[in-house]
């Protein structure tokens, strides 16, 4: 329906209002789950003590919890009413041992969030005091009520929506490869997050860290090519686990013109985003922090073969997400040397849904409207988009769209967190694009052009109905499949919490070839795919891990019990990758075989 915007408008105030009455609805607690209030805690209440429980609440927590409305984790509004000091305190320091140690309000989260908590062991009592007695002070301020959930005991059972990852006698021994530098004051899931095999062919690869800079390595050793903190004013990297520098691609002529392109994370705008006009058209509500903008770069080097980055800079595009969860975490060119091919030069770019369901606001996304949810294709070279910053392809499939609303750059839509790429070109173009899920099914799509991929009404093939609880799901039916392009492959929270994508192995080692080799972000555990010709297998399989002939894990490696996993490829040398973002480690494939 199209409505006069002023009349769209009150369309969307309406339906805020209903999306604020579903809100507390769903967090309405039955009298089973009602929580028992204790005597109000005596926190401090000096400025010097609750600014810095903000700053530790924004660094620390603000990524997955929110003070009123569900996140990655459960609102803490009011959890000091319901928590003594020492109860949250032993939570913050090792929650995987309160959940284990029986604890039914913590197993009961853990249930419906089917996530741990990351441990903040190494805090000294007083920063975590200081977060408590801000969360207190809101508590006090804004009448929260803590939320409720059925505290009943574990059953021990998993529920499962998928069958389990197969396991698999494939094997692959791994050598410790490069240290990157670790930024100073950084937190354990801010670190390196996308690697490039060198345009030059020089055997060197380049690294990305989300605190701002993209690194060198040549012969393992890191140095710094590019460094964009001091360059942006605005440039942040907290809060939120989508912030920073968020990736990078070099452009498949840049040893001729020098160009490459980052996407970076900003709090203040200096220009207009791409989407305002969309995004202005729904009222989004005073949440205390501004919004957030991402900022896509073109950079030119004037000299292609230099080791640190000399040159100027020219902004793309930016656009706007109601918050700082699920941003642009991934851009890409297609591997084609043809310049023929309707891909070359032709730049994609995944855009997350921006938590526009942690809102309750839906309809921000999900539609050719919106750029939000969406994996995006432009020309990064071409000027015939609005303010000819950038070139809309003439084969992109909403180009000739009836709908004058319609987002021309939209390849495909449908997505919450479209978090990696890639492209398997053993059996023509297949593009790959995982989806991180909200708290039941992580997912591996092969992308269709104008494809709807289901995201808010669908996670994985089950129903979701985002605005009474987007944490429970239930098996759709056919018609209500009908619509959307489905997964070709997924996994359910029982055998991990949180996808990184991969690449299909083109590599010398032949037990790893034709197979899309990814893992889980958090867990550590790797998994393939068999990518045959004719696509014959969907099933999900374990990928084993050897130091020496001895059987490790990703997290063992990385002495940590979240492994804040990702995955690189140099689609030159065939050498794959595993980084891990705490210990700033690069581990390279040395050999793969069957046992």
């Amino acid at each position: 329906m199209n409505f006069p915007k002023v009349l769209l408008r009150i369309h969307k105030l309406v339906t805020l209002g209903a999306a604020a009455s579903s809100v507390f609805a769903a967090q309405a607690p039955s009298p089973a789950a009602l929580p028992v209030l204790q005597p109000p805690p005596k926190y401090p209440r000096d400025e010097a003590t609750l600014a810095q429980g903000r700053t530790g609440f924004t660094q620390l927590c603000a990524s997955c919890h929110a003070l009123d409305r569900d996140g990655i984790g459960p609102p803490l509004g009011a959890v000091t009413r319901i928590l003594t000091q020492a109860e949250l305190l032993r939570h913050i320091r090792d929650p995987a041992a309160v959940i284990a140690a029986g604890n039914l309000r913590a197993n009961a989260l853990f249930r419906r969030y089917k996530v741990v908590m990351p441990p903040f062991g190494s805090l000294p009592d007083d920063q975590l005091v200081a977060i408590l007695a801000h969360l207190d002070s809101e508590t006090e301020k804004s009448k929260l009520t803590p939320f409720a959930v059925e505290l009943t005991p574990p059953t021990g059972k998993a529920v499962r929506l998928i069958p389990p990852v197969e396991k698999s006698s494939l094997v692959i021994e791994l050598e410790e490869w490069a240290q990157i530098p670790l930024a100073p004051n950084r937190r354990p899931d801010k670190g390196i997050a996308t690697l490039r095999a060198s345009p030059r062919k020089d055997g060197a690869v380049f690294i990305s860290d989300q605190m701002g800079v993209i690194y060198r390595v040549q012969d393992r050793k890191a140095e710094v090519f590019l460094d964009i903190r001091g360059q942006f004013p605005a440039f942040v990297f907290d809060p939120g686990i989508a912030t920073g520098l968020g990736s990078f691609a070099f452009h498949p002529d840049f040893v001729r013109n020098g160009l490459f392109y980052t996407t970076h994370a900003e709090i203040t705008p200096s220009t207009p985003a791409i989407n305002e006009a969309w995004y202005e058209q729904i009222v989004i509500p005073n949440l205390g922090t501004p919004p957030l903008y991402w900022v896509l770069s073109e950079w030119h080097a004037t000299e292609p073969t230099g080791d640190r980055f000399a040159g100027t800079r020219r902004e793309v595009l930016r656009l706007k997400t109601p918050t700082t969860a699920h941003g642009c975490q991934d851009i890409a060119f297609a591997p084609v040397t043809d310049r023929n091919d309707p891909d070359y030069g032709l730049l994609f770019i995944g855009v997350g849904d921006g938590g526009t369901v942690n809102l309750k606001m839906p309809e921000l996304a999900h539609t050719p409207r919106s750029l939000l949810g969406t994996l995006l294709r432009i020309d990064p070279r071409g000027k015939n988009a609005s303010g000819g910053g950038y070139g809309i392809p003439a084969d992109n499939p909403f180009v000739h769209s009836s709908d004058p609303l319609a987002r021309r750059e939209i390849w495909a839509y449908g997505f919450r967190n479209p978090h990696r790429m890639c492209w398997d070109l053993s059996f023509g173009k297949r593009l790959i694009v995982v989806d991180i899920g909200e708290a039941n099914v992580e997912e591996i799509n092969l992308i269709e052009k104008g494809g709807d991929y289901g995201w808010n009404q669908l996670e994985g093939s089950n129903r979701v109905d985002v605005m009474r609880d987007a944490k429970v799901v239930r098996p759709a039916t056919a018609a209500e499949l009908a619509p959307y392009r489905l997964p070709f492959g997924a996994y359910d929270h029982t055998d991990g919490r949180a996808i990184s994508g991969g690449f299909v192995y083109r590599g010398p080692i032949e037990a790893l070839q034709h197979k899309y080799i990814f893992g889980d972000i958090v867990t550590g555990r790797l998994f393939f795919m068999r990518m045959d010709e004719r696509l014959t297998d969907t099933t999900i399989y374990e990928l084993n891990v050897e130091r020496e002939g001895v059987a490790t894990s990703i997290a063992a490696l990385a002495h940590t019990k979240r492994a804040h996993l990702r995955i690189g490829y140099d689609e030159q040398t065939g050498d794959l990758f595993f980084m891990t973002k705490e210990d700033g480690r690069v581990r390279r494939v040395t050999k793969g075989f069957t046992r």
